[in-house]
């Protein structure tokens, strides 16, 4: 499971301990806080929860949420050209804190999303890319696409942290026209075959794990349901990863 890194003393600490005691691994994406409290945060979560955290991904979409670090904020969009002084000060920061870390310094790290590979390269050991098909594209080309920015970053696999099908919204959407429930569920199980059947391709995380009240684009994009009832699409991507 990919989410925001946990925070001692709240709700949703206690929720990722309850999961990670039934088996789930997390992927946790930095938040930009302390790097010393992020740190103790996380290794109080392997006290709790050991082998919990498979990897360590850095800011999401910094782009578009920009990263202020020591006295200094990135420009919004300045990650799509280069331009993130801030967000590379805190990376850099963050590896070196990490990798001298007896209890951390094991768990992969994932680069920001899409933009500044080459430049995260040695700081991470996973390419990132989002990528949100529509529904009569080439997904094969789009997972090959991928296969670019890993070799920007100088890795031999890289994570789609983020790949969804909504059933939501309409023709406007900012990712893609809706899906119906049948479709989403064949579609996601076609993209995951797809992805995962490519040698650099670690891991796919499909956005998202619920789908919310509501019919938006982005509230429809879940696997289950608001009552958590699953949609067809758990047993479709189930039957191709079983």
């Amino acid at each position: 499971m990919r989410c925001r890194e946990p925070y001692r003393g709240t709700a949703g600490w206690a929720t990722y301990v309850g999961l990670a005691k039934e088996g789930v691994k997390f992927c946790f994406t930095l938040s930009v806080r302390d790097i010393r409290t992020s740190i103790a945060d996380m290794k109080a979560f392997l006290v709790a929860a050991p082998g919990s955290i498979w990897a360590i991904e850095f800011p999401n979409e910094p782009d578009l949420n920009p990263v202020s670090y020591n006295g200094v904020t990135d420009k919004r969009m300045g990650f799509r050209t280069g331009n993130a002084p801030a967000l590379m000060a805190f990376i850099k920061d963050f590896h070196a804190a990490i990798k001298v870390d007896p209890v951390l310094c094991s768990i992969p790290l994932i680069a920001s999303n899409d933009f500044m590979q080459s430049q995260q390269g040695r700081y991470c050991d996973f390419a990132n890319s989002h990528i949100y098909p529509t529904p009569p594209s080439d997904v094969k080309a789009r997972v090959a696409g991928f296969r670019t920015k890993v070799v920007e970053g100088k890795h031999s696999q890289g994570v789609i942290t983020e790949w969804g099908r909504t059933t939501g919204g309409g023709a406007k959407n900012s990712t893609s026209p809706p899906v119906s429930l049948s479709q989403q569920a064949t579609l996601l199980a076609s993209d995951v075959r797809a992805a995962l059947a490519q040698s650099y391709v670690h891991t796919i995380s499909i956005y998202e794990l619920f789908a919310w009240k509501g019919t938006s684009e982005m509230t429809n994009f879940g696997l289950f349901n608001n009552d958590l009832s699953p949609r067809p699409a758990v047993a479709a991507i189930k039957s191709v990863i079983a």
